[in-house]
């Protein structure tokens, strides 16, 4: 048995070169040439296996054939045609036995070729060496081979015959090589195969013959030009072999890089079109989300921003910008924008733009202007005083403006840059020309709620006019219509002054939105004043509020807190009608809601209400709210009541910024319903009275040191100088930014009360500051930071036509 094996299924190149030395090494050494033929048998019986199957070739079968004449002992009943006869004999075969030659017994024979005896003597191997073709002819006398080596391979049905030959065996193939051996002999090696071998096995054995070859001459005493021409056709054939395999790899590896190249291009342009895809993917959420967010936004600032920074990167600009109209309280219109890709604080020290030669087209909504290198237009750099862009103003080449309009009116433009030429594209165009189009209708919506909104705290202004002063009571109040709803609301609060140093709390609440709510507000609101000065006692007060609801409004909800202070005895007496109950700080920091007494709310006819009667000295403070303070979406009541207590329980201090605080800590923007507050507090003495000092200064920049020289002398003047400093950082910083971003003149006030100082300052801009980290390298954003590490506390809170930024520093 063979230490190496050879898959005839997957025989190749290296196999042939390893098979070949394997087998000359495997004969070497034969003592005769029938023992070498049997070697050979052996060889590749042991050595072909069909995989994991096994061998491959259940027989081998070596033939040997000569000259008649070299036989020694030749059976005397052979008739011989002539002098010249060859014989065939089995003289190797590994596999099961077969009968040779036919009916006259077994053993090794020589077959005289050709004969009649043969066809008769040997049926099957005489039909199969003539189906090969190796050492046989059709005719008389001898036939030589085509060549010095023949390969004959069949395989499927023209394996006919064998089975009768090899019964059960499974051949499926087989394969025959041979040639001459010697001058005069010739050799054929016959390969019966159950695996069916592929067409191109075939020419491998054909280098394979030549080892053969040699290894059946190694058994004989063959003379040295014999042996040298078979080593050399062995060579030869290897080296044929090998040079049309190299080709053949050659042709393989050409195909391979071709197919390559054809792969790598399929692949390149299969990932562009999956970019493409991807962007194209991307580009429609991003209309969409753009789409929706416009449809539903009504706060223009965060609906401006929306659209800018969708605008921005649809175009794959390095910035946008878009400038829009606000109408402002008295009708005059002023133009605001924001910025996309960079830093606003980019174009803060940049005059806004004029209706120059390059930008009048869109500030009057001639058409959309698009320019590969706008510094190559002709209509740039005519205008001064800076003759293209300010000094400092980011590089623009692709330049890219886009009108927006409303039934023939512009509301605003979008412009984009970016430092490289012919960046955008008419693809371009047509996306920004979308967004426009849809930001116009939402600018539209967003103005008209802003008019409603404006209206209906017009209304509300109107209807609850500013608290009357009252000695020895510090008092403030608020009212925020909902921030998700466009109807009046019927919340309200008062502070009506009595005889004999009392004075008349009422906050209360009309269910329900709309011009009946604020009527029934009205009304109610006005009959409570009348009731309240004829001296009649809070839970009265209520009751005869409750039959005139039953009577003006029925079936109306409403809810009302009626409290009474009495400031020389330091007595409060409270009536409820469902609402949520007043919050009192104690002097000492304690909370309590007054909750004891609740009746049934507003309109249920005549109802007798309890009073509850608590101290409230100096010292105290009180809030009275509407529910819109505690409750909302995500929120219970209880909640926000447990919270509002934390909050009064906490630091305290001036009452401005108490109800700042309170309502952004409470609400912070995201309140469901109207929010009415009425809050006081009870100064201990005179040293807690307010005191305020306020001026009024134009948006321009010397604004800043004259703010700061107010600041300066107000607080030597209070005896605060060791404050001056820090007040006059915080006056830089939020006078700064008024002026930066308004565009109407702005009120600076300064009021102190105890041991707190405040200071407002008051602009027309919607913007306000956050606490953003700046990036390496920027400046803006920062001194916000400085405000927030100096004050003890700090917020914003809209008002009409603007907002107002204060600051919050103890004395002490």
């Amino acid at each position: 048995m063979q230490d190496v094996r050879f898959d005839l299924s997957a025989f190749g190149l290296s196999e042939t070169a390893r098979c070949s030395a394997r087998l000359r090494k495997a004969v070497s050494g034969a003592p005769s040439p029938d023992a070498a033929a049997q070697r050979v048998a052996d060889f590749f019986h042991d050595s072909l296996v069909a995989g994991r199957d096994g061998p491959a070739c259940p027989a081998v079968a070596v033939f040997l054939a000569g000259p008649w004449s070299a036989v020694t002992s030749a059976p005397t009943a052979v008739e011989l045609p002539d002098e010249h006869a060859r014989y065939v004999t089995l003289a190797g075969f590994r596999g099961p036995r077969v009968r040779w030659p036919g009916a006259r017994g077994s053993g090794r024979t020589h077959l005289p070729l050709p004969s009649s005896g043969a066809a008769r003597d040997a049926p099957s191997v005489h039909r199969l060496l003539a189906r090969l073709g190796v050492t046989t002819g059709g005719g008389d006398g001898a036939v030589a081979p085509r060549s010095d080596v023949e390969v004959v391979h069949l395989s499927g049905s023209r394996v006919g015959g064998v089975e009768e030959l090899l019964p059960g065996q499974g051949v499926r193939s087989v394969l025959a090589f041979g040639g001459t051996l010697s001058p005069g002999e010739w050799f054929a090696v016959v390969l019966f195969s159950r695996v069916p071998l592929p067409a191109e096995v075939a020419p491998l054995f054909r280098t394979v013959t030549g080892s053969a070859r040699l290894a059946l001459l190694s058994g004989g005493r063959p003379s040295p030009t014999v042996e040298a021409d078979a080593a050399r056709t062995a060579l030869e054939d290897m080296e044929s072999l090998a040079g049309q395999r190299a080709a053949h790899l050659e042709t393989v590896v050409a195909g391979l890089r071709s197919a390559t190249r054809e792969l790598r291009r399929s692949q390149e342009e299969l990932e562009q079109r999956e970019r493409e895809l991807r962007e194209e993917a991307a580009i429609v959420e991003l209309l969409q989300e753009a789409g929706s967010v416009l449809a539903a936004e009504l706060d223009l600032d965060a609906l401006v921003q929306h659209a800018v920074d969708a605008a921005t990167r649809l175009s794959g600009a390095a910035f946008g910008a878009f400038f829009y109209n606000v109408l402002g309280e008295t009708g005059e219109s002023y133009l605001l924008y924001v910025i996309s890709g960079v830093d606003r604080s980019a174009f803060d020290r940049f005059p806004m733009p004029r209706n120059t030669q390059v930008f009048e087209q869109t500030f009057r909504g001639l058409g959309v202007v698009r320019s590969d290198d706008i510094t190559a237009d002709p209509r740039y750099g005519h205008n001064a005083p800076h003759h293209g862009m300010p000094e400092g103003h980011l590089p623009v080449r692709s330049y890219l403006a886009v009108p927006v309009m409303s039934r023939g009116a512009v509301l605003g433009g979008f412009f984009f840059g970016h430092p490289e030429r012919g960046v955008f594209t008419e693809r371009h165009e047509r996306l920004i020309n979308g967004v426009a189009a849809q930001t116009a209708v939402a600018l539209q919506n967003a103005q008209t709620y802003r008019q409603e909104r404006e209206a209906a705290t017009e209304l509300q202004r109107h209807l609850l006019p500013a608290l009357p002063h009252v000695d020895g009571v510090a008092s403030t109040s608020r009212y925020l219509p909902a921030a998700r709803d466009r109807g009046t609301g019927g919340d309200w609060v008062d502070l009506i002054p009595l005889p004999d140093g009392e004075v008349a709390l009422v906050v209360g609440d009309v269910m329900g939105k709309g011009v009946r709510a604020a009527a029934v507000m009205g009304q109610v609101r006005t009959a409570c004043r009348a009731y309240a000065q004829v001296g009649l006692a809070p839970a009265d007060v209520l009751e005869q509020l409750s039959v005139l609801v039953d009577d003006i409004a029925p079936g109306s909800i409403v809810t009302c807190v009626y409290a009474v202070l009495d400031t020389r005895r330091d007595q409060l007496r409270t009536a409820v009608a469902g609402h949520l109950p007043p919050a009192r700080r104690d002097p000492g920091g304690g909370v309590r809601f007054l909750d004891e007494e609740v009746g049934p709310p507003l309109g249920v006819g005549r109802h007798r209400y309890a009073e509850q009667e608590v101290s409230l000295p100096p010292g105290s403070r009180l809030l009275l709210y509407t529910d819109g303070l505690v409750e909302r979406r995500g929120r219970s009541i209880d909640d926000g009541l447990r919270q509002l207590r934390e909050l009064l329980s906490g630091p305290v201090g001036e009452i401005e910024a108490d109800c700042d605080s309170w309502l952004d800590a409470l609400a912070g923007g995201q309140h469901d319903d109207d929010i009415a507050m009425l809050y006081l507090h009870r100064p201990e003495d005179a040293s807690h009275q307010v005191v305020a000092v306020a001026r009024d200064y134009a948006p321009v920049s010397s604004a800043v040191p004259d703010a700061r020289d107010l600041v300066s002398g107000v607080m030597r003047e209070w005896g605060l100088s060791h404050l001056a400093n820090d007040m006059m950082l915080i006056a830089d910083e939020m006078v700064a930014n008024a002026v930066r971003h308004a565009r109407t003149p702005l009120r600076v006030e300064l009021r102190r009360a105890g041991e707190r100082v405040v200071l407002e300052v008051t602009d027309s801009s919607p913007e306000e500051p956050r606490l953003i980290v700046s990036h390496p390298g920027e400046f803006g954003h920062r001194g916000i930071f400085l405000v927030d590490a100096i004050a003890t506390r700090w917020g914003t809170r809209r008002i009409d036509g603007g907002k107002v930024v204060w600051a919050e520093v103890g004395t002490s």
